[in-house]
């Protein structure tokens, strides 16, 4: 499919001389390098159980239907791609913890070749190319999708959006007959191109939100190549591109196009995020699978706008003069973008939270050390450019390591998280294991701790309540209960929880009036059932 040449020697035909193709020996070895190294040092991984959302998304992909996986249950995000992925997995007798781990840690190993083949067909030289996916593949920020399975969503998208770019980067000149329009002198060839081009930029938008970018990378792509006396089909920047819309419809809820969120409110997240991910990317310490970042004040929104100013300034001269590293810096913008706050993922907490999760730069970082690989190709040669990346690399293995066993259990995963973030889903998790481990009094203070991190959250109110039934703390239960079915009067659990309270003390008319709640709410409610069926043989 694709051709050995280089931009260069592509260039040679209207320019000076060309240079000799790049051999296609040279492209594997570039590329096998860093895709073993990927392999290598997440083999740990395929030891580790499946934890946190892994053990909700996978059972139920095992269940789902094809149909079903695009399904998109209270309004939330599509991601039909990565529960297919599971389905065909077990299908495949492949459905394992191990196996899971394993198709993560062999995508993260090809988009480390991908990456390399992209960048050595853009024109960067085989060692700032292999240096670059070094980088990549070592990062110790990349643990929390290639060690965790439901990263898988970031990864499939970084690999559609490679492949949709490597496509676009490869694609033939189009050159245009006297008398015949822009569709009439499409070569065959081309037209195969496009739609394997827009196929790509739909199943990465099918992977994650994140996917949505691909189409955007391939217009600016293709801007790039016009400019620099190339002449791909103009039909391959505008199919991505309507792919990219279409799929927008598709996959994004309406509250995260419509949730109002003033725009100096915006502009704080913006910057938040921004500082977060800054000291991410020098050096990432634990894991941040659900991190909530408390807002920062009016100088984090004076940060965002000076960015956002930065940013326009790389797009205007990327226009006026789009040279590879002004192409580098406006793609790492663009994959930031859905990370970056300007669209908040969480419009209630806006004013006190910002959502920021390791797994959003996992494809940011591709053009970061793209730039980073060829800037010390540049300023200190083949040398400087490999020496520089495996230094990182050596530099990085521990932390990777590191963080692959804290993925060893999921009360580690929770633990660890909590560390560096006010996550309500964390500490509820952990919760629940203490719970089932009967640590009451430690479930007790988590879910303390979580009643302080979403005081209106009724499922919490009602843990806590559980944790004080269990110590023999009535009076606490009860006074956590009233809360509970305040704050979520439509929830059959608290109504039948709190009449086992109620039951427990010899209260059985009042009991069965809330079992019978219960059940008005939900009529398939077995364990209100149940209950009013022993109270009657009484």
């Amino acid at each position: 499919m694709f051709s050995t040449t280089t931009p260069a020697a592509r260039a040679g035909r209207n320019g000076p001389p060309a240079e000799p193709p790049l051999p296609l020996s040279r492209y594997l070895a570039a590329a096998l390098v860093p895709a073993l190294l990927a392999v290598a040092l997440y083999l740990p991984s395929l030891a580790n159980p499946l934890v946190w959302d892994d053990e909700i998304h996978v059972p139920l992909a095992r269940e789902m239907t094809v149909a079903e996986a695009f399904g998109n249950a209270g309004g939330e995000y599509r991601r039909p791609l990565v529960l297919l992925s599971y389905l065909g997995q077990w299908k495949a007798g492949a459905g394992s913890d191990a196996a899971l781990h394993a198709a993560n840690v062999l995508l993260h190993g090809g988009n480390c070749a991908l990456l390399t083949w992209l960048l050595l067909s853009v024109g960067l030289t085989p060692a700032a190319a292999a240096g670059a996916a070094l980088i990549f593949a070592a990062h110790p920020l990349q643990s929390g999708s290639v060690a965790y399975v439901s990263g898988r969503t970031d990864i499939l998208a970084a690999t559609f959006t490679l492949l949709a770019l490597l496509l676009a980067e490869r694609a033939p000149d189009h050159a245009m007959r006297s008398g015949r329009g822009p569709l009439a002198s499409v070569r065959p060839g081309q037209w195969g191109t496009t739609l394997g081009c827009a196929v790509c930029v739909a199943l990465a938008a099918l992977s994650k939100e994140i996917g949505l970018v691909a189409g955007p990378l391939v217009a600016l792509l293709y801007y790039y190549r016009r400019r620099h006396g190339r002449s791909p089909s103009p039909m391959l920047p505008l199919a991505a591109l309507l792919t990219s819309a279409g799929c927008a419809l598709l996959v994004m809820p309406p509250a995260a196009l419509t949730g109002r969120v003033p725009l100096w409110l915006r502009l704080r997240g913006v910057g938040t995020a921004a500082a977060t991910y800054a000291q991410l990317l020098v050096w990432p310490s634990g894991l941040h699978l659900d991190r909530l970042t408390p807002t920062r004040g009016d100088e984090a929104a004076a940060a965002a706008l000076v960015l956002t100013g930065l940013a326009l300034t790389a797009s205007i001269r990327f226009a006026r003069v789009p040279t590879l590293t002004s192409l580098g810096l406006l793609c790492a913008v663009a994959l930031y973008l859905p990370g970056s706050g300007w669209i908040p993922v969480s419009p209630a907490i806006a004013e006190r939270l910002v959502f920021t999760p390791e797994q959003f730069v996992y494809l940011a970082l591709a053009p970061l050390c793209a730039l980073l690989a060829g800037a010390l190709q540049r300023y200190g040669g083949n040398l400087a450019a490999i020496g520089g990346a495996s230094l990182l690399v050596l530099l990085s293995v521990p932390a990777v390591l590191a963080r692959e066993r804290d993925f060893a259990s999921a009360e580690q995963v929770y633990r660890t998280t909590l560390v560096h973030s006010p996550s309500p889903r964390a500490c509820f998790n952990l919760g629940r294991l203490q719970l089932d481990a009967r640590n009451y009094q430690e479930a007790a203070a988590t879910y303390q701790r979580c009643v302080d991190f979403s005081p209106h959250d009724g499922g919490v109110r009602g843990q806590l309540a559980i944790a004080y039934q269990k110590l023999g703390r009535a009076a606490e239960a009860r006074a956590n209960y009233l809360r509970a079915v305040e704050l979520d009067d439509r929830s059959a659990l608290l109504w039948s929880n709190f009449a086992t309270l109620d039951a427990n003390e010899g209260h059985y008319d009042q009991a069965r009036e809330k079992w019978q709640r219960a059940l008005a709410i939900d009529p398939a409610f077995a364990p209100a059932r149940s209950a009013l069926s022993k109270l009657s043989a009484r």
